[in-house]
């Protein structure tokens, strides 16, 4: 359990940090598009450079469902060791209301009275 939540904020991380890539990939592509020196764009390396935030795009839209699925997982599994927990504590809680009924059944009358003064 402590393993997979690991993971999903390693997976977290890598993935903020390809955000911040991709966002710095799209801010240079702006400055060199509007940029006021006066130079020429290159379009080759323009459309080289919205190709790879293209691609960076669609890797980052991979691992955020891939961060989605861990957390899927993760929550399925947390749901299950909660049912578990809940029928092991009703088990538990009829165990103990048994013996109680039991201990109550088996004392004689005069010593329920002694122990109830």
């Amino acid at each position: 359990m402590e393993q997979a939540v690991e993971d999903i904020e390693n997976k977290m991380k890598d993935t903020d940090a390809r955000l911040d890539t991709l966002a710095l990939q799209v801010g240079n592509i702006e400055l060199e598009i509007f940029s006021e020196n006066g130079q020429d764009v290159e379009v080759h390396n323009l459309l080289k450079s919205v190709s790879e935030v293209k691609d960076n795009y669609q890797n980052l839209r991979k691992e955020i469902l891939e961060v989605q699925d861990l957390q899927k997982q993760l929550s399925s599994s947390l749901n299950t060791q909660l049912k578990m927990m809940q029928t092991k504590f009703n088990r538990l809680k009829e165990k103990i209301s048994v013996a109680d009924q039991s201990r109550f059944v088996t004392r004689s009358p005069a010593k329920f009275v002694e122990d109830s003064k």
